[in-house]
């Protein structure tokens, strides 16, 4: 198995073992299980979906079929499972026919009605069996990344419906070129039969503050996180693109203090410190037939400074950050114009937390906000006054 493969393998083990020790410790006679049907959209994020493939067929309707086991972690709404599904491209001499198998984590926020509400969902994961292209895919691990906006419409006593948009994302978190990967819009419909919980549950009301008697000092946090990973690189010499698929090592630390609005939200600004080994690699030819060789720059002009705004959604066992910010490398601008290392970014990073305090981090960075950079994991500390919900 190759090395990028173990590492992406490790990383959702990691998360799978914290959604399952955290499940173990609650009441499980709130479960339920469901199958879903989730017809999709390939968007056309690369030429090889409208054509440019050696079928030269044009790839625009996909789908995938799951099922889930989920528990429920709070007595309002709020649940998490593990999932397993199987995808679909209508293209299998092409992409493969992959399965996934992933954790989630979900929640109704808002009541429309005594049966109808209204939440969200987010899947990770790693599916396998994608067929190497050489063009979109390469790898036959890659990270599978799902958010929905999800209606929950109970039926009677035992059985509800589940339906609404989704967004997917295939990607090996740039441990290998090329990365591609795959993006699809879909629509979900499924069916869940609860057992021992009616489905007739509470929403989980995020714009509500439950600490009002908490002071605006105690109402700080501050997380640290240390990260680490691998990935390969691309690089420009002369116009051209060249890629070395070797796993260089990247270190990141996070400073990220947060207000707490209420036990869900919070949000803050975070400095971020990036060692990337991959980046401004200086370029050598050695053969008129294109073989490169390289050496590395000095440290600074791999390290980077950032600052981003973050925001976090906090549900039990796990919360999602999502922010977007600048940096910049810290050598001399005028030498390496490395877009990884200059300009906006964006980051998307899932904790589970293993106490109040000590969290796994799983980090998915993208440089110039669209562009993956690395997929990053690690460990982090959450200081100050704990805010729990009522």
């Amino acid at each position: 198995m190759k090395e990028h493969h173990r590492i992406l393998i490790n990383i959702f083990l990691f998360a799978v073992a914290a959604n399952i020790s955290f499940a173990a410790g609650h009441d499980q006679r709130k479960y339920a299980a469901g199958i879903n049907a989730r017809p999709a959209y390939i968007l056309p994020t690369h030429g090889f979906y409208n054509g440019w493939n050696p079928g030269g067929k044009k790839l625009s309707a996909g789908g995938a079929a799951d099922i889930q086991f989920l528990t429920y972690s709070s007595g309002r709404g709020a649940y998490h499972g593990i999932g397993a599904a199987v995808h679909t491209f209508r293209a299998h001499d092409l992409l493969g026919t992959p399965a996934a198998l992933y954790i989630f984590q979900g929640a109704p926020l808002a009541r429309i009605s005594d049966k109808l509400h209204v939440g969200y969902e987010w899947n990770l994961g790693l599916s396998a069996g994608w067929k190497n292209n050489g063009i979109v895919t390469v790898s036959p691990v890659n990270v599978y990344i799902n958010v929905a906006a999800l209606f929950f419409w109970s039926i009677n006593s035992s059985w509800e419906l589940v339906f609404g948009p989704e967004y997917t994302h295939f990607s090996n978190g740039d441990t290998a070129f090329p990365n591609g990967g795959a993006n699809t819009v879909n629509f979900r419909i499924g069916a869940r039969r609860h057992f021992h919980l009616s489905p007739h549950h509470m929403a989980e009301d995020i714009f509500t503050s439950d600490i009002e008697n908490v002071s605006f000092s105690e109402r700080l946090t501050y997380d640290l996180v240390l990260m680490g990973g691998f990935r390969a690189d691309r690089n420009l010499y002369e116009g051209r693109l060249h890629i070395f698929n070797k796993a260089f090592p990247a270190v990141s630390l996070n400073f990220n203090p947060k207000y707490n609005f209420n036990s869900y939200l919070s949000a803050g600004p975070s400095l971020d410190i990036l060692y990337d080994r991959s980046a401004n690699l200086i370029l050598h030819k050695t053969d008129e037939d294109g073989t490169f060789s390289y050496e590395y720059p000095d440290m600074k002009y791999q390290t980077s400074l950032g600052f981003s705004a973050r925001v976090e959604l906090k549900m039990p066992i796990f919360a999602v950050n999502i922010g977007i910010g600048y940096n910049s490398h810290l050598g001399n601008h005028t030498r390496y114009e490395n877009p990884d290392l200059n300009g906006l970014y964006g980051v998307f990073a899932l904790k589970a937390f293993l106490s109040d305090r000590l969290f796994i981090n799983l980090s998915y960075r993208l440089s110039s906000v669209l562009y993956s950079h690395n997929l990053m994991f690690g460990l982090g500390w959450r200081f100050g006054k704990i805010i729990s919900r009522p």
